[in-house]
């Protein structure tokens, strides 16, 4: 049965995407069979891959989310890797469709469900709001990880995530009772990074991973090159920073 994980943080521009393809990624190596969903109407992670952002919608997953079709699961060409698709065409409007549909906070999980059995993992990459994707992501997952860069207005906006947590766990998925926190783009000679990362280990105390992302120029080559850090340059800071992240989440339970 697979663990679900949504990849989520209301702002933009932190390593949400290249979280998501990273330990996806990752995971795989570790001989864990893998389904990453792209819910962002950006479509990164589906650029990420090197698959076009504007897809045919029965290719994409704005098919699924609106006329509650299967889930149109691609290759990536990596077995045991798999991937559902975005585009920036047809998931422009998409939460203005959904606004009105009956429990459409449970459509996602709706979808997910008869998938379960298939993968040892599911991650879902979510969009830079708090709206219906993001909470049909939370409303299917076990855990939720929050990707932070290290600056002050990332930690400002982190209350309202818990917020709307707490209430999807009340009320509509009692299995998301348990999130980490992860901080990307750590540049260790900023004093303000440094700051950052001691506030949010005291107040996140067993909740934060003990890997810290380190800003790897790396990481952004490999998203050009449309591949993930492993492939692309196996030994440096993003491959290795990755790999102790995936190792921590086999971890919990």
């Amino acid at each position: 049965m697979a663990k679900v994980i949504c990849i989520i943080n209301h702002k933009g521009g932190v390593g949400k995407t290249t979280t998501t393809a990273n330990v996806g990624a990752g995971l795989n190596l570790m001989k864990k069979k893998v389904l990453m969903i792209d819910l962002d109407p950006q479509a990164n992670l589906t650029l990420h891959y090197g698959f076009p952002q504007e897809t045919d919608e029965d290719s994409n997953i704005y098919n699924s989310l609106t006329k509650q079709a299967a889930l149109p699961i691609q290759k990536t060409g990596i077995e045991g890797l798999d991937i559902v698709l975005s585009s920036t065409d047809d998931m422009a409007d998409i939460e203005l469709k959904l606004a009105s549909v009956i429990g459409r906070e449970h459509i996602l999980n709706d979808l997910i469900t008869p998938i379960l059995g298939n993968y040892d993992y599911i991650l879902i990459d979510c969009p830079p709001s708090l709206g219906i994707l993001s909470l049909n992501a939370m409303s299917c997952s076990d855990l939720a990880i929050i990707v932070v860069e290290p600056a002050k207005f990332s930690l400002d906006g982190m209350q309202k995530i818990f917020s709307v947590m707490d209430k999807v766990t009340e009320r509509i998925n009692p299995n998301l009772k348990d999130y980490r926190v992860l901080i990307a783009r750590y540049i260790s000679n900023k004093i303000i990074h440094q700051n950052v990362v001691e506030n949010i280990n005291e107040r996140f105390k067993g909740n934060a991973f003990k890997t810290i992302i380190r800003s790897n120029v790396n990481l952004e080559e490999a998203a050009m090159q449309c591949v993930d850090v492993f492939r692309y340059s196996p030994k440096s800071n993003g491959a290795v920073d990755y790999n102790n992240v995936c190792k921590e989440i086999l971890k919990i339970k």
